[in-house]
């Protein structure tokens, strides 16, 4: 690894306070390369109109929302029409749910686990205001990991959907989804899956994955303040 080159990427590492920092913050929000600011700034310069309309310029800007989403979805092998972009996962867990409720009924239960982040556990726990059981899969306290033999004894023909990060924001162990997804998916239940601790260690295949729904963070991974869904 070149950390010369890697840190000559970054603009905020050659001048400043920051200029002789080794960064360590990068899981609440990481610093973006020049490639980065110099699309911000050609988007600000050139495109900052509403797109899709017709005079040109708004056309061209369009087209150029069309490419963000088609790198996104190279990125993660996923499909143009089966990708969201807001403001944070953290939001595109809760218009999710907002989406999912009116699919629930009351006794229809959610498995939550207590390890995740307060995006992948709240928004669906405020469901149970409306007769939905929020059922929790806790850790092993013994080693703070998330036991699959503990999932299978809490899923049953009534679970609808089982959320579980990738990868812990606490104490950064990786939780195996595709096992969880086949655990599941044998009851009919959907997975919901936090990739936002995960996604700067490794970005995901999302077909091979075994989720139905995958959110993680562009400011985790060197971009801007948004989330994919």
């Amino acid at each position: 690894l070149d950390v010369d080159f890697v840190r000559s990427q970054f603009p905020a590492f050659q001048t400043g306070e920051s200029k002789n920092w080794i960064f360590f913050e990068n899981a609440g929000g990481a610093y973006v390369p020049a490639t980065v600011i110099n699309r911000l700034h050609h988007f600000f310069i050139q495109h900052k109109v509403q797109p899709y309309g017709v005079f040109a310029l708004s056309q061209s800007a369009g087209e150029e929302m069309e490419e963000s989403y088609q790198a996104i979805t190279e990125l993660i092998n996923a499909n143009p029409d089966e990708i969201t972009i807001g403001p944070s996962t953290t939001l595109n867990f809760y218009v999710l749910a907002k989406g999912l409720q009116h699919l629930l009924r009351s006794g229809d239960e959610i498995v939550v686990t207590n390890q995740d982040h307060e995006a992948n556990v709240g928004c669906w726990r405020r469901l149970s205001g409306n007769g939905v059981i929020i059922r929790e899969w806790r850790i092993n306290e013994a080693n703070g990991e998330l036991d699959t033999g503990d999932l299978e004894d809490l899923i049953n023909d009534r679970t609808k959907l089982v959320c579980c990060t990738l990868c812990s924001n606490l104490i950064g162990t990786h939780n195996d989804i595709r096992t969880v997804a086949d655990m599941a998916h044998k009851v009919g239940a959907l997975v919901v899956a936090d990739g936002v601790s995960y996604a700067p260690h490794t970005i995901p295949d999302v077909q091979t994955l075994g989720a139905d729904f995958y959110g993680y963070s562009t400011y985790k991974t060197f971009g801007t303040h948004q989330g994919v869904l």
